[in-house]
């Protein structure tokens, strides 16, 4: 089967990276076709997975919509020299027109119901479309040809069967601030330099802290930047005591790993709702609760919770699955694999409890 596995952003190379070197493995063609956007090309390099660069991120509309054009020509190119039987990507907005074009079945992934206006267009077009359960159709709306499974993202890449330490914290803690230039974060409100400094001088007083910030940092806690590779972010989380921040993903990573969170967003997701609501793994707070989230990073700061929350990571990976055995299946035995996830058939990718 030859494959084509679109990256347009970092978090889509740990989303597919494991399933793309079980493919591989398993006598299929992948090619992976990559977006220049952030540190993508350097995880890609890391995990010395073979890729062709596609476009560099286009800016204002008008550079996003010549990008547009550029990928639908350039994987046109790349469906004709490949045969290709098959195309992936999270939301789909750069595979969908092209594979609806030469009818090649497009598979995308999202979890993110408030990018309104992607969504619309890469999910009317993509052949079929795959969420997490906790998909909040209130927000995200419903599509005819979306289908529910019971995992994150996140644990494509942070389940068990990937994370094989034993989970020992350290007096660390790490802070994430965004850029606020996705799709998703029209209209949103980030976290003032005064309370980004708030932040790290109450968690210094419990431990050393190491902040990962797409935008530029104030000058008084501009030392406290990490130099970490982006490849080795999930190692250091945890040993962490606490992730704070602004980012969904990076909440839900510490999650799946058990690691206390604080997600500070004027808007959520179904899976950070989920996540808080119903396994107490992280907290959500909106930016006018300042007082309370000062409040709780004071008191889950001052103290190890590792055990506790542990326990809490397990409560709920008893629910979930292994999200990258399912995804190889979900390729390699389509179509019949969608009528099994139709039917809810996903006991034989459930996550083995510890103990």
């Amino acid at each position: 089967m030859n494959v084509f596995v679109n990256i347009s952003h970092p978090a889509h190379v740990h989303l597919f990276k494991n399933a793309i070197e079980i493919m591989c493995q398993n006598g299929h063609n992948v090619i992976v076709g990559a977006r220049k956007k952030e540190f993508t090309i350097e995880l890609l390099k890391a995990y010395k997975i073979k890729h062709v660069i596609l476009t560099k991120k286009g800016t204002g509309l008008r550079g996003l919509i010549k990008e547009l054009l550029e990928q639908q020509i350039k994987i046109a190119k790349i469906i004709k020299n490949n045969s290709i039987d098959i195309m992936l990507q999270m939301n789909g907005i750069f595979n969908a027109p092209v594979g609806m074009f030469y009818q090649i079945p497009t598979l995308a992934f999202s979890d993110t119901e408030n990018d309104k206006w992607a969504n619309r267009f890469s999910f009317t077009l993509s052949k079929h479309v795959f969420s997490p359960s906790c998909f909040n159709h209130r927000i995200g709306g419903s599509w005819k040809n979306q289908l529910h499974y019971p995992g994150y993202h996140e644990l494509a890449y942070l389940s068990p069967r990937y994370i094989s330490d034993k989970i020992v914290t350290e007096d660390k803690f790490l802070v994430r601030f965004v850029g606020w230039q996705a799709g998703h974060d029209i209209g949103e409100k980030g976290l003032s330099d005064k309370q980004k400094t708030e932040i790290v001088n109450i968690l210094k007083e419990f431990g050393t802290v190491h902040i990962s910030s797409e935008a530029p940092l104030p000058e008084e806690i501009s030392s406290f930047a990490h130099k970490l590779h982006p490849s080795e972010i999930h190692n250091f989380m945890m040993k962490c005591r606490m992730v704070i921040g602004e980012s969904a993903t990076m909440a839900s990573e510490a999650a799946c790993l058990g690691i206390p969170a604080i997600f500070i967003s004027n808007t959520g997701r179904g899976y950070t709702s989920e996540q808080d609501k119903k396994y107490g793994l992280i907290k959500h707070y909106r930016l006018t609760q300042w007082e309370e989230i000062v409040d709780r990073m004071k008191r889950w700061g001052s103290q190890d919770m590792t055990e506790e929350w542990q326990n809490k990571r397990w409560n709920m990976l008893k629910d979930k699955m292994d999200v990258t055995s399912w995804l190889v299946d979900l390729v390699q035995n389509y179509p019949k694999s969608i009528h099994d996830s139709q039917r809810g058939i996903f006991e034989r990718y459930s996550i083995k409890c510890a103990g």
